[in-house]
């Protein structure tokens, strides 16, 4: 996972800089902006039947516990709800 310094150091500006900028122009932190992304990767791999909760959480590095509480707050559903809500979802597709 990239840090908001990682990205200020290859854009040759100061992190403080960055942050102010882009919470100027997308009315959101970097942190937030970051957070949606990853969000988006969890409900992806989530929606993948092969991979278990535990898989999911240790790929986008966190702790599992850790994983299911922050989930929980950014979508409003653990992730065993999730994946539950997206195999109904897959089902009724077809």
């Amino acid at each position: 996972m990239f840090e908001i310094e990682d990205f200020a150091h290859l854009l040759f500006i100061h992190p403080t800089h960055l942050s102010n900028t882009i919470q100027g122009i997308a009315g959101t932190s970097p942190c937030g902006i970051y957070q949606i992304k990853i969000l988006d990767i969890a409900k992806r791999l989530l929606s993948d039947s092969d991979k278990s909760i535990q898989d999911v959480a240790l790929i986008l590095t966190f702790e599992p516990s850790q994983f299911t509480k922050w989930f929980k707050r950014l979508s409003g559903l653990t992730p065993k709800q999730y994946k539950k809500q997206s195999k109904i979802a897959i089902n009724n597709k077809y």
